[in-house]
């Protein structure tokens, strides 16, 4: 009976999501670029890293369909890879934050009290540092690189799920069915991880498609400034950063890389908005 609820909900959310056709296409955008990412060594024409200086600064053509770099590298076999490192970031990173940030949020908000004034304070501390900045923090005390950059942008975006988890928990955990679960002996954790967690997903997914959107940007940002994923790899901030002292002769090396993050970024947000409305029965048509 529960599952035929289960499935029956899904169902419905899945109609509901699929009425909005913006957010139909920010799935759309997000799988071609997901399919973009995976498979970006059938997709590339030329290799990322090669250089070929007789082919510097090459405007796009049928042969360089987006241009080629100061060293001759083909910016859209570079831009088709950088999608694999970016997503990446954004997935491992929002990863990181949920799995760190719900436990915490799910303890905080179960126990209360004591437990919960030390790990909202603290989460209140991360919060009043901005959370690139803290990023940087991070990884300036790390070192540069795709994984540490990972971890920083998967820490600094914490605070945020633990609010929402243990904002969720400080209400799931009145109802009758956590009371009954307690009377009948089960264990704290058992009651967390099966009763209480799962009633906190619809707000956390939600939060999750906007937050990969945002740990993009921010790993983005790093790789501008030089602490985020080192050239030769290919990221679409580091690309940027390359292309600045060019733009004024060759805008297409800013242009090509700054467009992938507005698409990704743009698809995200709407996928993200389309999830709010599904997931909530009051917005639903």
């Amino acid at each position: 009976m529960e599952e035929k609820k289960s499935r029956s909900q899904v169902v419905t959310i899945l109609k509901a999501l699929s009425r909005n056709r913006m957010a139909v296409l920010g799935l759309v955008i997000l799988i071609i670029l997901l399919f973009t990412g995976i498979f970006a060594h059938v997709i590339a024409p030329y290799d990322f890293a090669k250089q070929n200086l007789a082919d510097a600064f090459q405007h796009p053509s049928p042969s360089h369909i987006f241009g080629t770099d100061e060293f001759g590298r083909d910016i859209f076999s570079r831009v088709v890879y950088g999608a694999r490192m970016s997503l990446l970031v954004g997935f491992v990173s929002v990863g990181i934050a949920v799995i760190i940030g719900g436990i915490l949020g799910a303890i905080a908000g179960y126990y209360g009290r004591r437990v919960d004034n030390l790990i909202m304070r603290f989460m209140d501390v991360l919060l009043a540092v901005p959370q690139t900045l803290l990023a940087i923090a991070i990884v300036a005390a790390l070192g540069t690189g795709l994984m540490n950059l990972m971890i920083a942008v998967g820490i600094s975006s914490v605070p945020t799920y633990a609010r929402i988890v243990r904002a969720s928990v400080l209400t799931i955990r009145e109802e009758e069915y956590i009371e009954a679960a307690r009377a009948s002996g089960t264990s704290n954790t058992k009651i967390i991880i099966k009763h209480i967690l799962p009633n906190c997903v619809a707000p956390v997914i939600v939060q999750v498609t906007l937050g990969i959107a945002g740990a993009i940007l921010t790993a983005a940002g790093m790789s501008f400034i030089g602490l985020g994923i080192q050239p030769p790899n290919p990221e679409w901030g580091n690309m940027l950063s390359s292309g600045r002292d060019y733009i004024r002769g060759y805008a297409y090396m800013t242009m090509f890389p700054g467009l992938a993050i507005v698409i990704t970024v743009l698809s995200l947000n709407l996928l993200g908005d389309g999830l709010r409305d599904a997931l909530d029965p009051k917005l639903r048509n």
